[in-house]
């Protein structure tokens, strides 16, 4: 009877791991009008440019995998830009046909050449945020410095090939971007925010009702071991390149915060259901665990709502009606646990008590994140220039970037040398591969690696399908064509789901075009396999390079990040360097929120590392979203002195107004040497860095501004006009405010030392 017991037990687990991802692709691949609409347009475009370059006969291998390149992976092509990258292209081509015709001569210095070309051209793509048009530069001139060894004598013609192709890329694109069928990224960003919190939503009642022994509800699967973090950001960067203003992009990071703290919530609470322990104290307080959990869902059910259409903003406004019954629930919660403690406290085991107080805290921090409104940035100034796009401002080179910008360079050479040395022409994608799959730290390059393994062995699968069923029976260009528009449609419709599934879905479509390389019968099976072989090759040689010889963890990009945004959140406060104009306030405080979104990053990266990384996700998007709350209200506290200067108050007033804000520049100013010193990740001293800040340093002096602000009837600004009473009310609010956040921070940022903060994932990163 033993035997066969065991033997049930362990095929139950991969049937639970198949079930697991079942469920994970019904939900990732849901359909959806959105969805339909946009894989249309995507498989058009790319079904279109590709035709177009077979019609014109261009010779080029890289042609249909240029337009692929260009579709979707980035903001509107406005003309002036795809002008500019042709112009580049063009001069690039030029300069690698005469550098590629002297270096083959001279093997020996070809490969340093490319080693210092491809770093460089990354690390200046990477700091001007240029995206898809200088990776297909990229890509087009290794090519050539690949192909001069196998047929020097076709290097002119090939590049002329090449050149024709992304042409008609770029022409194809610029035309369905802004005449035919445009697509802003604000627009989908707003709708996948809203999807997210729906499915939040529907995460959060599930759990409850689980929790709560709802009739026939079932155990919540396990959270997602990734989340959608990456798309928004991708989404917002996109935005950003599309032109909104720095004001907008500081709403909309807004927004993606609280959502990714929702979810961390969600997450939390889901842990906490799935646990099996006694549930006596649950069922004490039901009716009002069941009322907070109803009120939450009723808020995020409108935020879901409302989000694809406009962000409510005003954290000062008066909350919605369905925030207020949430906070009510809440404290009616919090008062029954109050009343029943003393009857379990004694009685229920300690497993019990801890389970009962994670789930109440995950819902009171539920409610922490919905209960208010946004927080809206200060308003630039009237003559403020429209954002353009972003790039990253730094004085000195970002040394993260460097690192990982030499990295990119010795992958591409060494899959140069793979290529050269097997003699073959067509493991030309290794060159490709190496460029797309090499991300600056271990997580990034981890979440794709996996991913793109994924799409390239579906996308040679299919494209071997497509060859023995396509090159037998048809040879017009039209049957091509439609094979080549079902691949790119399945291709852009599983590429618009999360991060979790949407890189394997985009990279099939890119295993096509790289493979399918011309729209023309296939003679030679082998051709195509060894594609595939060089894409599968390209993701080993970064993997090796990435995993063992130069690992870069999250830790070792978050410091620097978190060192500039601090560093600026101090120049933001009144007297601070950054806080003499209104320009100079929103330039830093924008160039914050770019740092802040750079570091919600980095946090997904952390999350993929698991055990291995030496920091702490959950802790590292709370530090965000409190740092740029704090933010905020420092620069809209030195815009309101700027726009609405005061009078000087009293000797005492003004001493307490100074030492409340002394107080924040103070704790700043600490965490900022910490993270700048040699203990940066100790986990102990950052908790002796916590433990000296005492909330006296705050509470006293602001207590005593308020007090003699308040004082009769606010006789010390009485004789102040109504716009002077309104700025200085506005920043003892702010203060008010601000000793809330601080604290907050403080809690937040003695948590980043530390591996991966959730038990649960560890163990399901380690297989449990």
């Amino acid at each position: 009877m033993a035997g066969p017991a065991k033997t049930e037990l362990h095929l139950a687990q991969p049937l639970g791991w198949l079930d697991q991802l079942a469920a994970l692709l019904a939900r990732e691949l849901a359909p959806s009008s959105r969805k339909f609409r946009t894989a249309l347009r995507l498989a058009t475009i790319g079904t279109l440019g590709a035709g177009l370059i077979a019609s014109c006969h261009v010779n080029s291998g890289l042609g249909t995998y240029a337009v692929w390149l260009l579709v979707g992976a980035g903001p509107m092509m406005p003309p002036r830009k795809a002008s500019a990258f042709l112009i580049a292209e063009a001069l690039a081509l030029a300069a690698s046909v005469l550098m590629a015709g002297i270096l083959v001569e001279a093997p020996w210095l070809m490969l340093p050449f490319l080693f210092v070309v491809i770093s460089l051209s990354t690390y200046v793509g990477a700091i001007r945020n240029l995206g898809s048009g200088l990776l297909l530069i990229q890509v087009v001139c290794l090519d050539t410095f690949y192909g001069v060894v196998f047929a020097p004598q076709e290097i002119g013609w090939s590049a002329a090939g090449t050149f024709g192709g992304s042409v008609i890329a770029f022409g194809t694109l610029v035309l369905f971007d802004n005449w035919l069928w445009p697509d802003r990224g604000e627009e989908i960003l707003l709708e996948s925010l809203g999807a997210s919190v729906a499915r939040d939503r529907s995460r959060l009642l599930e759990a409850s009702n689980f929790y709560l022994d709802r009739p026939n509800a079932p155990r919540p699967p396990l959270p997602p071991p990734t989340s959608d973090l990456p798309a928004h950001m991708a989404l917002l960067n996109r935005a950003v390149a599309e032109g909104v203003s720095e004001h907008r992009y500081a709403i909309l990071l807004a927004a993606i915060t609280r959502l990714a703290r929702i979810g961390l919530e969600v997450d939390r609470l889901t842990f906490a259901a799935r646990q099996s322990v006694p549930g006596e104290i649950r069922a004490m307080a039901r009716p009002e665990l069941q009322a907070t959990v109803e009120a939450i869902a009723a808020v995020l059910d409108e935020i879901a709502r409302e989000l694809p259409t406009h962000i409510a903003v005003g954290v000062d406004q008066p909350p919605p009606a369905s925030r207020i019954r949430a906070r009510s629930a809440m404290d009616s919660l919090s008062t029954r646990v109050i009343q029943i403690r003393p009857a379990y406290i004694g009685t229920a085991s300690s497993a019990e008590v801890e389970n009962f107080a994670t789930f109440k805290d995950s819902l009171a921090g539920l409610t922490g994140h919905i209960e208010r409104l946004l927080d809206e940035p200060p308003q630039p100034p009237a003559a403020a220039p429209a954002n353009s796009v972003v790039t990253r401002l730094t004085d000195a080179p970002d040394p993260m970037l460097v690192r990982y910008s030499m990295k990119v360079g010795l992958c591409a050479m060494t899959g140069y040398v793979i290529g050269i040395i097997t003699q073959r022409a067509d493991l030309s994608t290794i060159l490709t591969t190496v460029l797309i799959t090499a991300l600056p730290t271990y997580g990034a390059v981890l979440r794709k690696m996996i991913l793109w393994m994924v799409g390239a062995i579906i996308g040679g699968a299919v494209t071997l399908l497509a060859i023995i069923i396509v090159t037998p029976n048809f040879e017009t260009l039209p049957a091509y064509l439609l094979a080549v528009f079902i691949v790119f449609y399945i291709s852009s419709y599983s590429s618009l789901s999360s991060g979790r599934v949407g890189p394997a879905g985009k990279w099939i479509g890119s295993t096509f075009a790289l493979v399918f390389a011309g729209l023309s019968p296939a003679l030679d099976v082998y051709e195509p396999l060894w594609r595939i072989w060089g894409i599968l090759l390209g993701t080993l040689v970064v993997a090796i390079v990435t995993f063992l010889l130069f690992p870069e963890y999250a830790g070792d990009s978050l410091l620097p990040r978190l060192r500039k945004v601090i560093r600026d959140t101090l120049a933001l406060a009144p007297g601070g360097s950054a806080a003499n104009t209104e320009n100079e306030i929103q330039q830093t405080n924008a160039g914050t929120m770019r740092a802040l979104a750079e570091i919600l990053e980095v946090a997904d990266d952390a999350q993929l590392e698991g055990r291995t990384s030496t920091v702490n996700d959950n802790a590292i998007v709370e530090a965000a979203g409190t740092l740029r709350r704090i933010a905020d209200r420092l620069a809209s506290i030195a815009v309101g002195r700027i726009v609405t200067p005061t009078p000087q108050l009293d000797a005492a007033t003004e001493s307490a107004r100074e030492a409340v804000l002394d107080a924040i520049r103070g704790q700043l100013q600490s965490w900022l040497d910490f993270f700048s010193g040699p203990g940066s990740l100790s986990a102990p001293a950052a908790q002796a860095i916590a433990q000296a800040h005492s909330p006296d340093d705050m509470e006293i002096p602001l207590v005593q501004f308020g007090f003699r602000l308040e004082e009769r009837a606010f006789a010390r600004i009485e004789s102040w006009t109504l716009d002077q009473h309104r700025a200085v009310l506005a920043e003892l609010h702010s203060m008010r405010r601000l000793e809330y956040l601080v604290s907050e921070l403080n809690r937040w940022l003695v948590q980043i030392p530390g591996p991966a903060s959730n038990p649960e994932k560890q163990k399901r990163t380690a297989g449990n």
